[in-house]
């Protein structure tokens, strides 16, 4: 059975080559690894595999790219920011809301992975999920589970700190 750890800088380079985005060449090059090893395991096992592994990281490129993941912009692009005025004042949960949102992104941001960031940068600013997921590039359920452990991380961090918890109990 070949090395994944050998060749995924094989399919990492593929990507690489289609696409700037580190983060998108990252997750091609480890679903084309997939593929081998699930090919392999089928008892498909190809030729050449470093030159069958190129070829399918370059088509995993493409598949991310068609699904969605080189349309998602930051918010904050300098002159494309807009400020919007509320257009009524916020009511006490949405300002608790905002307050926690702050001090997650204060706090917390700091101690997640880049691809942590990327899923809590997309739950912050999509409006369900599914959207969140797919914004990310992620399948709703590695969404969710990327969700929990950030929920985990903030929780430990609250316990911490001496921010005001709510009421409520989640």
């Amino acid at each position: 059975m070949h090395d994944p750890a050998k060749l995924l800088p094989v399919a990492r380079r593929a990507a690489a080559t289609v696409v700037r985005s580190g983060v998108l060449a990252d997750e091609a090059s480890e679903r084309a690894v997939h593929q081998l090893t699930l090919a392999t395991l089928a008892g498909r096992p190809p030729h050449n595999p470093e030159a069958w592994l190129r070829v399918v990281a370059r088509r995993c490129v493409y598949s991310l790219l068609r699904k969605g993941w080189g349309r998602t912009l930051p918010l904050e692009s300098g002159s494309h920011a807009v400020a919007r005025e509320p257009a009524h004042a916020e009511s006490p949960q949405t300002e608790g809301r905002a307050r926690g949102t702050d001090f997650v992104r204060e706090h917390v941001q700091a101690t997640l992975s880049p691809r942590q960031q990327d899923a809590l940068h997309a739950a912050l600013t999509c409006r369900s999920h599914r959207a969140a997921a797919n914004s990310c590039g992620m399948q709703p359920r590695d969404f969710r589970r990327s969700m929990s452990s950030i929920t985990r991380k903030a929780r430990r961090l609250l316990e911490g700190s001496g921010f005001p918890r709510g009421t409520r109990s989640s």
